[in-house]
């Protein structure tokens, strides 16, 4: 993704011009002398300013507020995406385009729902981009927030049979494939292996575990499959994950989120690093426990890129009716392993 953006405010403070002098040029409306559209014109160029589709809304003074809404439940993974969000806004800021963001600190679904039934009283949000915690607990009200003419959209977990434009994120089932494929190259294709999950209503934990599990039924018959159901309790997590280590034969763990690196500190603590680990997103704390044995294989789903296109495809829509070639963007998967560290 491209860093430093240039805007418009950039090629004002550039040429010496105001901005809305500077939004005059680009889109051809009359009052600006010839000196200054040659000013403007030659400092855009020297910035290396790209005017895009998006632009031509500048002259119809478009305010369009997006929500963002999401259950921040881990320290990694969002703070990527939010960089994300940012950047894109950052790019749109000036053709109308802010951002708000509500973050629930919990897997509560209630609160997801009441978020979503309190902007129907908002006029000022059009359009909300929503990570949901269910993949169907929020069908009926982001299908009234669409009946009341603001656009939805979701990012990294979907809502497939809600009225949404459109979905951002990995190929969850794909991604449990993958997984699935690695972990049983790793233990020799046989033994007992547990995954273990947090999210049992999440569209992306029931994807790759489905994924993961069709995967093993297909091509491994030697490998015994347990899923562990636990609450959104990173102690919790932590006592599962060793009580596993401790009292079972397990050759592989398949963490469904990035909470991977508590599962990483369980075997540090317990010095066993002949028990392979695979989860999701990459991070300081996982890149420790890569470089130390603990961890074997993180799977990567860029997040920033959700969070970039996710605003941008959405703006498009809301100020061109553009809707995206597909219904479903997917990003890339990406496979690391203590051989692409540093």
């Amino acid at each position: 993704m491209a860093q430093n953006r240039i805007t418009l405010k950039d090629v004002a403070e550039h040429s010496g011009y105001s901005l809305r002098t500077v939004k005059k040029v680009f889109n051809d409306s009359e009052g600006v002398s010839k000196k200054a559209r040659t000013k403007i014109t030659a400092s855009a160029e020297a910035l290396n300013y790209k005017f895009n589709r998006i632009a031509s809304a500048l002259a119809k003074n478009y305010d369009i507020r997006i929500a963002i809404v999401y259950n921040d439940v881990s320290k990694y993974y969002f703070p990527e995406v939010d960089k994300g969000f940012i950047d894109c806004a950052e790019e749109l800021r000036d053709f109308g385009v802010s951002i708000e963001f509500h973050k629930v600190s919990s897997f509560a679904l209630e609160a997801q729902q009441k978020i979503l039934e309190d902007f129907m009283e908002r006029d000022d949000i059009k359009g909300v981009i929503v990570q949901p915690i269910s993949a169907s607990g929020l069908n009926k009200h982001i299908g009234r927030l669409v009946d009341a003419g603001k656009v939805v959209a979701t990012f990294g977990a979907d809502a497939p049979e809600s009225k949404r434009l459109f979905y951002v994120g990995p190929e969850a089932y794909k991604s449990g494939r993958i997984a699935s494929q690695i972990l049983a190259n790793y233990i020799g294709k046989s033994g007992k292996v547990f995954v273990i999950n947090q999210a049992t209503e999440h569209m992306q934990s029931i994807e790759r575990i489905r994924g993961f599990k069709n995967r093993v039924n297909e091509v491994y018959p030697n490998i015994e499959v347990y899923e562990i159901n636990t609450p959104f309790n990173k102690n919790m997590y932590y006592d599962m994950v060793k009580s596993i280590v401790l009292n079972e034969e397990v050759k592989g763990i398949f963490c469904t989120d990035a909470d991977v690196y508590i599962a990483g500190n369980v075997l540090k603590e317990l010095d066993r690093k002949d028990i392979v680990i695979l989860g999701y997103d990459f991070s300081k704390e996982t890149h420790d426990l890569m470089k130390e044995g603990y961890i074997k294989v993180i799977l990567t789903q860029e997040p920033e890129s959700q969070g970039y296109i996710s605003l941008k495809t959405l703006c498009e829509y809301i100020l061109h009716h553009k809707k995206p070639e597909k219904e479903k963007i997917f990003t890339k998967i990406s496979i690391f392993t203590s051989e692409c560290l540093d």
